[in-house]
């Protein structure tokens, strides 16, 4: 069960939205739990279980009971796409740092079929120290062989070109180390978020809504290679839209280009 009183140390909470992810979960919370330069009194876990049908639920039990230093909490989301439990998770977060650390806390967010960096939290906050508002972390593919070389390399050519086009938005700000600002690595100061009317009631592609958000309001977006993340490169997504759903058109591609044959 969540505290209603948040320990006095909390710096950061972290959001995880979660659905039927029992072989996944263990991973993401293996490396929050291992998250080094920051103490663990220091950060929180929100996992928002968005109407699991599987053991997502036990599997995050049985991870906190064997670790006890981990601050766990599960949150029940409504069941209706990784948006909107992901708000619940952040509106959840807002309200806890504001009770403990007040306007410079963290909300950060991640996915349940993501695996944080060692150092993921201590370099978002070391930039929040440096004045940071907003941040996008590098997000790679956890790919063991699973995809096509042609599917990843047009997923780098992807990014690429999304990036080169951020280089040449005239209206871009903050620092542009990649392109990226997606729920699997983002975060937010808990009055950066609370300035902007929080994340929108929206099943997918909040993430994107909240970036056009943040523009609007002239909040910088730290897009950095200092905070990264590997996810999962599974074709069958949670959500109607998304990076999955990229993945499965590029596939879905290469198989019918590769039915074609050379001469297709």
């Amino acid at each position: 069960m969540i505290p209603a009183a948040p320990d006095p140390s909390l710096r950061a909470s972290v959001v995880v939205p979660a659905r039927d992810e029992e072989d996944l979960i263990g991973a993401c919370l293996r490396a929050l739990a291992a998250q080094k330069g920051v103490a663990p009194e220091e950060y929180e876990v929100l996992l928002v279980l968005d109407r699991c049908t599987d053991d997502t639920g036990a599997r995050a039990t049985e991870f906190a009971a064997a670790h006890p230093g981990l601050r766990l909490y599960p949150l029940e989301g409504p069941g209706t796409g990784s948006g909107l439990a992901r708000r619940v998770g952040m509106e959840a977060a807002c309200e806890r740092l504001f009770a403990s650390r007040g306007p410079d806390g963290l909300i950060c967010s991640t996915d349940a079929d993501t695996v944080v960096a060692p150092d993921w939290l201590d370099a978002q906050l070391r930039a929040v120290r440096e004045g940071a508002k907003a941040i996008g972390g590098r997000i790679d593919l956890n790919d063991a062989g699973t995809l096509p070389t042609d599917v990843l390399h047009g997923h780098v050519e992807n990014s690429r070109l999304r990036y080169e086009k951020l280089l040449r938005d005239p209206e871009r700000a903050g620092r542009t180390e990649h392109w990226q600002f997606s729920g699997a690595s983002l975060a937010l100061t808990a009055e950066t978020y609370r300035g902007v009317g929080g994340l929108r009631p929206m099943e997918s592609l909040e993430d994107e809504y909240l970036e056009g958000v943040l523009r609007k309001s002239g909040v910088p977006i730290e897009r950095l290679l200092s905070v990264r993340v590997k996810t999962s490169p599974r074709l069958e997504g949670r959500a109607s839209r998304g990076l999955s759903r990229d993945l499965s058109r590029m596939y879905a591609s290469h198989r019918v280009a590769a039915a074609a044959g050379p001469d297709g």
